[in-house]
């Protein structure tokens, strides 16, 4: 969701990572903007809207009038900018450079759940009972029950916005707003940890735009189309965890005697969905390119059907093997291997117990999780908070270098609802257009800003105010833009973007003692997998301020880097 210094060049090393963006030398080299013609503007977006249909760039149609989904077979294109949107290339670098770093933070911190994660959720989720509060709770469970897969697969997005400074009174605009362009840095809006969505039809989004400018039509600008991986990186990151499943199941499997696989067909991977929903071709996108590429077959349940059918396995003594999620498909049994949640984020898709019965089935399991809870659980705007305070970063980094690199992509974050919290509230109250109210949510539409800001701050106790965090208002220049949906251009005017870089990380939890090092000091991971793969560019009108495509706020775009 949109929440709307100094850029530092650091290059660090990884193992087994990638950091790099995708290379832009001769990389669709644009030229000079050129005006369209009402004719030729309404040609492009018949040609664009045709693209879409044709290579799936779709979405669940609505009712125009009452936005409501008009059936669960009926598409339309999903709505996106008709050009790709302008962004400094120093921001784009940087944020692909931070995407490995933010895989290993994510990982070491769910590694010290009971050292540090939990107590840095436990103010949220006593202010959010229902929800952070029953997550905190399950892993609490996990943890006392034993962990009896230690593998862990992470989907990650972390999502940027530019931030400039506002001009001087007495500078010229076009100066003002060249300036504050091209000294833009990229703050951290947040960092997804489940269901990061999109991978598939924004890397489609970027195809479209590279073949539209290759038409030689009217463009916007001059620069370079970077190629765009999200989805074949995504699509990857589950066939390499469903591989790293199968070869514990072998392991185990040569150790009994017997019927080893106890009348399992198939392992594979289980998609968890919402009822209903509206961005399924961004998820079949994906089971699709699982079964071409990889041979790996993808099966769709919700939480509820995974709490009424889905069982464990007669291990008969063997662990592992007697907690292997065994789900009924047709007329066989299939064995989860990989469970990736696409729904579990929000509130709504706990509708009654039953779906949390479904959740902590998942998580006891043997299944390789994506995200497990504890990955889930660092997702918090909480935790987002905990780590911009004073060094509490450099713990979970590699080097004072990276922690620097990584901390100057936060904007101010302020904890309400622990210690003394006037500042913050009195600090919001008297600028309310300054900050952003954000609970413990994903999905967009959850923030509150102005006038709602300063009616939520003054109902809430203190207590209350534990299950939000209080955040700095970034500021986007912005840029020129035509919004295209149904159809039409429905927006024609300034735009401002958001950045979500995809990072991949399959890894072991550390064997030994919370600190992730072995007797002699080194890190004590077993990495798998850890890669920056692709991007996502959400463009929206400047009167916006949340974000979310599938929540209606945003459009899909690609950056030209500049």
């Amino acid at each position: 969701a949109f929440a709307s210094g100094t850029v530092h060049s650091i290059k660090s090393s990884h193992r087994l990572s990638v950091g790099r963006p995708p290379s832009l030398k001769n990389k669709h080299k644009i030229k000079m903007s050129t005006k369209a013609s009402q004719e030729e503007e309404e040609a492009l977006v018949q040609t664009a809207s045709s693209y879409c249909a044709s290579n799936g760039i779709l979405m669940g149609a609505r009712d125009k009038s009452t936005n409501q989904p008009l059936g669960a077979n009926i598409y339309e294109p999903a709505p996106f900018s008709l050009h790709p949107t302008l962004l400094p290339r120093e921001a784009f670098e940087k944020a692909y450079e931070m995407a490995v770093p933010f895989n290993n933070v994510v990982h070491r911190a769910a590694s010290k759940y009971e050292g540090w994660l939990r107590a840095a959720v436990k103010t949220a989720a006593e202010g959010d009972r229902d929800f952070t509060g029953k997550m905190l709770a399950l892993a609490d469970n996990v943890v006392q029950r034993g962990r009896v897969q230690n593998v862990a697969l992470g989907i990650l997005r972390s999502d940027y916005m530019l931030h400039c400074d506002a001009g001087a009174s007495n500078e010229d605009e076009e100066a003002a707003q060249k300036r504050q362009f091209d000294s833009a840095i990229p703050l951290q809006v947040e960092l997804n940890t489940i269901a990061s969505s999109f991978g598939c039809l924004s890397s489609k989004i970027t195809c479209m735009h590279q073949h539209l400018e290759s038409l030689g039509g009217p463009t916007t600008g001059e620069g370079a189309l970077p190629d765009n991986g999200a989805a074949e990186g995504v699509a990857e990151g589950l066939a390499v965890a469903l591989k790293e499943y199968q070869r514990q199941r072998e392991e185990h499997v040569d150790k009994r005697s017997g019927d080893a696989d106890n009348d399992i067909d198939e392992v594979v991977v289980v998609m968890v969905v919402q009822p209903g929903e509206t961005n399924s071709v961004d998820q079949r996108d994906l089971e699709f390119l699982l079964q071409q590429k990889h041979g790996v077959r993808l099966i769709r349940r919700s939480l509820n059907e995974l709490a009424t059918a889905a069982g464990m396995n007669n291990g008969d003594g063997d662990d592992f093997l007697g907690r292997e999620l065994i789900i009924p498909d047709g007329d066989k049994k299939v064995a989860a291997g990989v469970v990736y949640y696409r729904a579990g984020y929000t509130p709504d898709d706990y509708p009654s117990d039953t779906e949390w019965e479904g959740r902590g089935k998942v998580e006891h399991s043997a299944a390789i999780k994506c995200p497990d809870i504890f990955y889930h659980v660092f997702g918090t705007k909480k935790v987002q908070q905990v780590l911009a305070e004073p060094n509490v970063l450099r713990q979970f980094c590699e080097s004072d270098e990276e922690e620097k690199l990584l901390s100057s992509s936060f904007a101010g974050l302020y904890a309400l609802g622990e210690g003394d919290d006037s500042a913050a509230v009195e600090a919001a109250l008297s600028n309310p257009y300054g900050y952003v109210l954000k609970p413990q949510r994903e999905g967009g539409g959850n923030n509150l800003y102005d006038d709602e800001l300063v009616r939520e701050l003054k109902s809430m106790s203190y207590d209350e105010r534990g299950a939000f965090i209080l955040m700095q208002k970034i500021m986007p220049p912005s840029v020129p833009g035509k919004l295209v949906r149904g159809g039409e251009i429905v927006y024609d005017g300034p735009t401002v973007c958001e950045l979500g870089v995809f990072g991949i990380s399959l890894r072991r939890y550390s064997s030994g003692n919370e600190s992730g090092k072995d007797e002699d000091g080194n890190d004590d991971e077993d990495i798998l997998l850890n890669k920056v793969v692709g991007h996502i560019l959400r463009a929206k009108s400047v009167q916006t301020d949340e974000g979310g495509v599938a929540a209606g706020y945003a459009f899909l775009s690609s950056p030209r880097v500049v």
